[in-house]
């Protein structure tokens, strides 16, 4: 069964409110369950060919091929392009430990981490721009210009001696540049993809767990044999290597449409999706308090009186199991859990296993355990929410849309690991520690809450079905 719906772009969002009262969307699984109750109004599903297309004008279809040479090896590119560009900044933990210890020893614990939170926000932020330009001109450019501009950055912090210096070039020059090159990768690779799109935006985006792995030991080996400038330099010449690759093998399914102006229309537009905002809402508060773990636990570990080498490690075993967290859920997501689903599980395990497992951890092993269970479980958010924001949206629209949600959250990641080191404070008591992990906790589960409205909304109520 084929059902073909077509609007222009003036039209798009009055033809999806004459569709139904209430605008549904699902997965193909769910279609095929209840196609009654479930209608796309933004796509044409050809169910038995497996073939899903943007809507667009009646001449101008555009076949989604979920699989392909050239899809595959965009893939492989996007991967690469995430180790360089995302993995970079998930190595924050080991340059927060090492700052306090160094450079900026005389400054506090939440004035150092603006550097971490200013690292994510650019990195989300820019997605409000750059995923209009990626719609657009395609990845080309924006990559080009992504590389240079990370490399550039990370190079000139290698020869920063202060703390102005080093929050511009590592917290804002670098991290724009990765922005580019993150949000190409993501909507690119989601282009070529619908019934697989979870499946491979996990493997797209475990490139920066890996990353983030690779990243905090190959810091620490450097670290220990030459200057921090050097170690700078080498990590800058390693991630050029990396988006060198990215760089050929990206490339967009989508025809690039040419510049159209940026204006506050494309946005209200966006947000015309109530679908949309309840999404949006729930993953702020989320990620107000996702990546606290990832910047904190090695200043944690030793303020209990964890070796400063083996703490150091507790982020690549973080990042080591998002990994697997990345992957996995996706694969599981896409053939029998459902998106909005498994992006569920993945929030409220953050937040029960920060509570009940960080919160009494006070020696190596328990934070090891923690970290492994956390990075899988934070390793499945990050992964489900670009998948959840794609299934409501059109294909041609999903570099804007991505690019929308993760600029919104990228002022929740700006506020939130500040806001975690002004509870820590300097660190020094117990209870500043507990509150923080309280606060993290709390706060994963109440943007849980609010998601579970979003897939209910959507369900129509339903709770035992794929969505």
């Amino acid at each position: 069964m084929t059902i073909n719906l077509v609007s222009t772009d003036s039209q798009q969002f009055s033809t999806c409110e004459s569709l139904s009262s209430n605008e549904k969307y699902s997965s193909e699984d769910v279609e095929k369950r209840d196609t009654s109750s479930y209608v796309s109004s933004v796509i044409t599903l050809d169910q038995e060919a497996g073939v899903r297309t943007a809507g667009g004008s009646s001449s101008e279809i555009l076949s989604i091929p979920d699989g392909g040479l050239e899809a595959w090896i965009t893939v492989m590119g996007a991967f690469f392009g995430m180790f360089g560009a995302f993995g970079w900044i998930n190595a924050m933990g080991v340059f927060q430990k090492y700052y306090e210890t160094h450079q900026l020893s005389t400054l506090s614990d939440s004035t150092i981490s603006w550097i971490s939170s200013l690292q994510i926000f650019f990195l989300l932020f820019s997605g409000l721009f750059i995923g209009h330009l990626f719609d657009c001109f395609g990845p080309r450019y924006l990559m080009l210009f992504g590389t240079f501009l990370q490399v550039f950055g990370i190079m000139m912090t290698s020869i920063c001696q202060t703390y102005i210096q080093i929050l511009f070039c590592q917290a804002v020059v670098a991290p724009i540049g990765s922005a580019f090159t993150f949000h190409a990768c993501i909507s690119s690779a989601a282009t070529w993809f619908d019934r697989k799109r979870a499946m491979v935006l996990g493997i797209v985006i475990s490139g920066s767990s890996l990353g983030g792995l690779v990243f905090p030991i190959v810091i620490r080996h450097f670290s220990n044999h030459t200057t921090y400038g050097w170690t700078m330099r080498y990590c800058g010449f390693i991630i050029l290597s990396l988006l060198v690759i990215a760089n050929v093998a990206v490339k967009s399914m989508n025809k690039a449409s040419g510049w159209t102006p940026l204006n506050w229309s494309t946005f209200c537009k966006t947000f015309n999706d109530f679908n949309f905002i309840i999404l949006t809402a729930g993953s702020f508060v989320i990620f107000l308090a996702l990546f606290a773990p990832f910047t904190y636990i090695v200043s944690d570990a030793t303020f209990h009186g964890v070796d400063a080498v083996m703490a150091n490690y507790l982020v690549s075993i973080l990042n080591g199991s998002s990994i697997f967290g990345r992957i996995i859920p996706g694969v599981l997501a896409d053939k029998f859990v459902g998106r909005y689903n498994m992006y569920l599980i993945g929030i409220f395990l953050s937040g029960i296993l920060t509570m009940a497992l960080w919160i009494p951890a006070q020696s190596l092993i328990p934070l090891a355990v923690y970290a492994a269970l956390y990075g899988f479980s934070a390793g499945t958010v990050v992964t489900m929410l670009p998948s959840c924001c794609g299934q409501i949206s059109e294909v041609n629209q999903i570099g804007t849309r991505v690019g929308t949600i993760l600029g919104v959250i990228g002022f929740s990641c700006l506020a939130g690991i500040p806001l975690s080191g002004a509870i820590i404070h300097d660190g020094s008591r117990q209870m500043q520690w507990t509150s923080m992990k309280l606060f993290c906790g709390i706060m994963m589960l109440c943007g849980g809450v609010i998601v579970v409205f979003a897939r209910l909304k959507l369900a129509q109520m339903r709770v035992f079905v794929k969505l």
